[in-house]
């Protein structure tokens, strides 16, 4: 219905009241107008589910005296809801409110006055019925966000009944009697209807998961940090957004800074990923050990005339071919300090720091050690969002080399800058970039998407703009 539509979309958005996010996610009056046209058609079919319960009594006519009368089989045939709004409910949640909706029903009636009985059927309208209807929203002792109903009230407006068959001209003169009966059972049961549903969404809030799998190396953390903040114009939800170690729930010795959005309010949804969210994730990696790569001769692309063996490295190290001529040679690339991504407008740039260990590979496949590089790499990344995941990849911007230990001899480090620039951007990059291709998941919920996207690159934040589609 439309508070679970709505308030679904919700449960992506806080403002920092205690502890500063890694991703902050908000929620504006355009989402809930979204929610709203989708979820009116589902609280139709939920309302129709309204059962009325017999009526019987008895009723005083003109001419004919005191009629008993039994209105039995009452079903809703159409539960109309032409003007609704939905709003922000400032520090609670949101409110719902139905006006002028209009009800059809149909049943059947039975009298029976003296030695007399009759029969038919007749056609029940509502008119003019108003249902308000406040969701609170908070968070549970687990980190999930949860609803409570906060207040519902129903008024039904005017009624009208008419009876057809037997002698309905004449028990149409009674017809007001049963208004009340009608009118007190509608006001029972549309309440409980609406309390329903909202507890059903709470039972399905409990299934959202708060964690994800990346890998074997990592996982990410959604749990909300703070209270939801709510206002009249837009909604916040503050999630922890960071990586652990799956061996390891380990903090990282840094925290996350201030995520905050501009007022726009033109896009359903606003997301924050602050640098923490990035260089969490690159602590919990290192942590792992799993920044580490062997580079081959077989990974450099054939179309590459300078190949990973000694004979190639005659021109550069000459006394490496002369002490292991004509074998092919290893490189172990490995991170020696986790990287560090910094956010600055328009730009995100990762300084890497590591080492090369490299190997002649000798007949018997043992290795043999030449020489260790020092390395400082300084890439440039581009973020996308695809299928609710967050995506990127890497371009080499720069690549600094110093000798950290040589079992060859001194040479000249420069001799190496291109075969290394080769290295790097033929296997290192594009091993990387395939990893960062699969995506890391956002906190999404079932048949949620992003519609067009836009991503803008801000002072430690990169935010995501975007509208929403729930499908069916």
């Amino acid at each position: 219905m439309v508070w679970i539509v709505t308030v679904t979309l919700l449960l992506f958005s806080s403002h920092a009241l205690c502890t500063n996010p890694g991703l902050k996610v908000r929620v504006t009056q355009k989402a809930l107008e979204y929610g709203r046209e989708i979820g009116i058609q589902v609280l139709q079919q939920k309302l129709r589910e309204i059962q009325i319960p017999d009526v019987s009594g008895k009723a005083s006519v003109p001419v004919i005296g005191h009629v008993h009368y039994h209105i039995t089989g009452i079903r809703i045939n159409d539960f109309s809801l032409p003007q609704s709004a939905v709003g922000f409910y400032a520090g609670n949640g949101i409110k719902l409110s139905i006006d002028n909706a209009y009800i059809h029903l149909t049943g059947h009636w039975k009298v029976k006055y003296h030695f007399i009985s009759d029969s038919g059927s007749f056609d029940l309208s509502v008119s003019h019925l108003s249902i308000s209807e406040a969701i609170g929203m908070t968070r549970d002792n687990t980190g999930r966000p949860a609803v409570h109903n906060a207040g519902c009230t129903a008024n039904v407006g005017s009624l009208d009944i008419t009876f057809h068959g037997g002698a309905s001209w004449l028990y149409n003169l009674f017809s007001s009697s049963l208004e009340g009966p009608i009118r007190s059972s509608l006001n029972r049961e549309i309440c409980p209807k609406v309390s329903s549903a909202i507890n059903g969404l709470e039972q399905h809030l409990k299934t959202m998961k708060i964690s994800s799998h990346v890998d074997k190396y990592a996982e990410i953390e959604y749990s909300l940090v703070n209270p939801i903040a709510i206002t009249n114009i837009f909604m916040d939800l503050d999630f922890k957004g960071e990586f652990y170690s799956v061996a390891q729930h380990k903090e990282p010795p840094f925290s996350p800074p201030p995520v905050s959005f501009s007022e726009q309010t033109d896009h359903m949804m606003y997301l924050g990923l602050s640098d923490f969210f990035a260089n969490s994730a690159e602590f919990a990696y290192y942590g792992a050990g799993a920044l580490h790569m062997n580079i081959t001769n077989n990974m450099i692309p054939k179309q590459y005339p300078v190949r990973l063996n000694t004979s190639t490295f005659r021109f550069l190290i000459p006394q490496v071919e002369k002490l292991y001529p004509n074998m092919l040679m290893l490189m172990n690339v490995h991170a020696n300090q986790r990287p560090v991504l910094k956010a600055t407008p328009n730009n995100i740039t990762i300084q890497a720091y590591g080492a090369i260990d490299t190997f002649a590979i000798l007949p018997n496949s043992s290795l043999a050690p030449l020489f260790v590089l020092d390395i400082c790499a300084s890439v440039s990344a581009k973020m996308a969002i695809s299928e609710m995941k967050l995506t990127g990849s890497l371009k080499l911007n720069s690549l600094r080399l110093s000798l950290g230990h040589s079992d060859v001899g001194p040479f000249k480090v420069t001799m190496l800058q291109g075969l290394l620039n080769i290295a790097v951007k033929a296997v290192v990059l594009p091993k990387v970039n395939a990893r960062l291709a699969n995506g890391f998941p956002l906190p999404s919920v079932d048949r949620l998407s992003f519609v067009n996207p836009l991503l803008k690159v801000n002072q430690d934040i990169l935010v995501i703009a975007t509208d929403i589609h729930y499908g069916s």
